[in-house]
């Protein structure tokens, strides 16, 4: 078992040798969960949020849109 201190910040060093095993570097992600057995600090995986313009959407959705008779013959399709 590795220990630490809880600065008067409420920070804690995690030790070289548990980020090296772990992959952690500076401005790794962190997720912190509470579980039976204590504290679970573990990494984690960020996604990038991307905005989209209206007219972007727009042309998405066009592009996706079904062609005329096509939902009737979906439709069709399904109530047999």
């Amino acid at each position: 078992m590795i220990t630490g201190i809880v600065g008067e910040r409420g920070q804690i060093t995690i030790p070289k040798e548990l980020r090296k095993r772990l992959g952690i570097e500076p401005k790794t992600p962190v997720a912190m969960e509470i579980t039976p057995q204590g504290l679970l600090i573990h990494p984690t995986v960020t996604v990038p949020v991307r905005s989209f313009s209206d007219d972007f959407i727009e042309e998405i959705a066009a592009a996706d849109a079904l062609q005329k008779g096509e939902k009737e013959k979906i439709l069709r399709k399904w109530k047999k």
